[in-house]
């Protein structure tokens, strides 16, 4: 009987320290992932912007974004969920930070020099999603002509005369809300351009997708997105408050786009589309 009771007191023990090396060697290998990840996990993509749209910064002046209610505006707190969004005055920041790509959002008029500086960066490898609107609608506390306000027209003209691409506003319907079916979404703006090709040095670069609102450009070992509108960042055309309140979604789809675009030049990813001929 003594034997038996020994037998099986020795027969636990080994469970007990079997069980014991189990349990370590899971903490020991989770612990190992967490270390050789540490690198990785948390780390979010870098993204340039440069803007004169109220988007990191509100129009209310440095008290209004220093006060503790102060909020960047949706559009750009949505992309900052998943990008590490970094205001952008100036293209010295390309010489010494790495930058998985660049926004312009409406950005203002920038040098000869700039505009070299910029398509030489692309050239080399830089990915660049563009949003140029000809005829901006966004609300402003100033009036038009105030430095202070968003640039009612783009300032890029030469960049993307250079590029073979010309923005244009059509005559019709741009009093009105417009919506655009694009890629099985349907976009709310207003005064949306078009991109049409242009005579030059650059003409075959890029392709015109989208309802004529998208180019994808493909520029030395660069690539471009240009989007021939600004407006559909603006909340009032995309967030819609009574159906958020229901829904907890957009009313339109405006930001899955931008989205879309984001991920498709990051990754170097096909943008959905029918080509628009040659």
């Amino acid at each position: 009987m003594r034997a038996l009771n020994s037998l099986f007191r020795s027969g636990a023990q080994k469970r007990l320290l079997v069980g014991l090396l189990l349990v370590l060697g899971v903490v020991f290998f989770l612990s190992a992932m967490r270390y050789f990840q540490s690198d990785d996990v948390g780390v979010k993509p870098t993204i340039g912007l440069m803007t004169t749209l109220p988007l990191q910064w509100s129009e209310g002046g440095i008290e209004a974004d220093l006060s503790q209610d102060a909020q960047p505006h949706p559009a750009y707190a949505r992309l900052q969920q998943q990008y590490d969004v970094r205001p952008v005055d100036n293209f010295d920041v390309l010489d010494g930070q790495p930058m998985d790509m660049l926004i312009l959002a409406q950005p203002r008029a920038l040098s000869p020099a700039e505009l070299v500086k910029l398509d030489g960066w692309v050239r080399a490898g830089g990915r660049l999603l563009v949003f140029a609107d000809p005829a901006l609608q966004w609300g402003s506390l100033y009036p038009i002509g105030d430095k202070r306000r968003p640039l009612f027209t783009t300032m890029l003209s030469p960049l993307f005369s250079h590029w073979g691409m010309e923005l244009v506003l059509p005559m019709t319907g741009q009093e009105a809300i417009t919506f655009l079916d694009v890629n099985g979404l349907t976009l709310r703006t207003q005064t949306a351009g078009e991109w049409v090709e242009r005579a030059g040095e650059g003409k075959g670069s890029c392709r015109i997708l989208e309802q004529r609102i998208l180019a994808d450009c493909k520029i030395g070992k660069g690539r471009a997105l240009l989007v021939a509108d600004a407006d559909l960042l603006d909340t009032v055309y995309w967030e819609g408050q009574g159906v958020r309140m229901v829904t907890g979604t957009d009313e339109f789809p405006n930001l899955q786009w931008v989205g879309n675009l984001v991920f498709a030049i990051r990754n170097n990813k096909d943008v959905s589309g029918d080509f628009v001929g040659q």
